[in-house]
């Protein structure tokens, strides 16, 4: 018996009969009321989750709060447990020990952060050289047609896109004309507005930022890859490579900007694929 149909018996008057058969068409009536008012109960209950990523019913509104964009091929407990990460961080002095572990509860878990102390110079793992490949329906020379990296990209900023006009109609062009007929080619005011376009056409701006020749800089480059080995005097040597999925490189980005000090550049060494 549920605690909605045990509420109601408790509400009813003593006497026989108050007390339908089991079975009846009375009792019947009973247990719908009861199952109404217990779902009208658990949806009320809900509320209590509303911003707890493990068991929110609004799963997608509070990832769209926290600016988490969750992967085609992500499983509803993953897009859970990356959501966590982002919702309970809590301020911190930027060290890199904190984007370490909020990179592996997003489930990046073979990743690891190298501070660059002593300071080496960054383009000795830095140099990049792209494999040809692409994948997830992405054409070759799309910013987010890269399956496969050689070497490592500093992570600076989020992507930059311009914003500019779609112009559907500008005054001497050979789509404006007067008539079909003679194909003369249309005056202002005839019809057409000078500049009249139709929204906007956002455009990727692949913006290249190159390691500081002054020394003085590097330390302000951190690693992000896989294990490192650091020489007697803990200079770094070697950083292995991490595997990052190909589909996830947005989401992996994101969350290194989002974690990381403002004043510092990323260096990744990892394989997208």
């Amino acid at each position: 018996m549920s605690l909605s149909r045990s509420i109601l018996n408790a509400l009813l008057p003593e006497g026989s009969f108050w007390e339908p058969a089991a079975g009846d068409d009375y009792d019947l009536l009973l247990d719908g009321i009861a199952e109404n008012s217990e779902k009208v109960y658990q949806d009320l209950k809900l509320l209590a989750h509303l911003r707890n990523p493990a068991v929110t019913p609004i799963l997608s509104d509070l990832e769209r709060e926290y600016g988490v964009i969750p992967t085609a091929l992500a499983t509803e407990a993953e897009r859970r447990s990356r959501l966590k990460a982002f919702q309970f961080r809590r301020a911190n002095t930027g060290a890199y020990d904190v984007l370490q572990e909020k990179l592996r509860e997003a489930g990046f878990a073979d990743v690891y952060v190298h501070e660059n102390s002593p300071a080496v110079d960054p383009d000795i793992f830095l140099a990049e050289a792209f494999n040809m490949t692409s994948g997830d329906g992405l054409q070759c020379g799309e910013p987010e047609a890269i399956c496969a990296q050689l070497g490592g990209e500093l992570v600076v900023n989020g992507d930059l896109y311009s914003n500019l006009p779609k112009y559907s109609i500008q005054c001497g062009m050979h789509d404006a004309y007067d008539s079909e007929a003679d194909f003369k080619p249309a005056e202002c005011g005839e019809g057409f507005q000078c500049g009249e376009f139709d929204g906007y056409q956002s455009t990727y701006l692949d913006a290249v930022y190159q390691v500081p020749t002054n020394p003085g800089y590097w330390p302000l480059i951190f690693f992000i890859g896989g294990p490192a080995t650091r020489d007697v005097n803990g200079y770094l040597t070697e950083i292995k490579f991490c595997d990052i999925p190909s589909e996830r490189r947005l989401e992996f980005r994101r969350i290194i900007l989002k974690f990381k000090p403002m004043h510092s550049w990323a260096g990744v060494i990892c394989i997208y694929g």
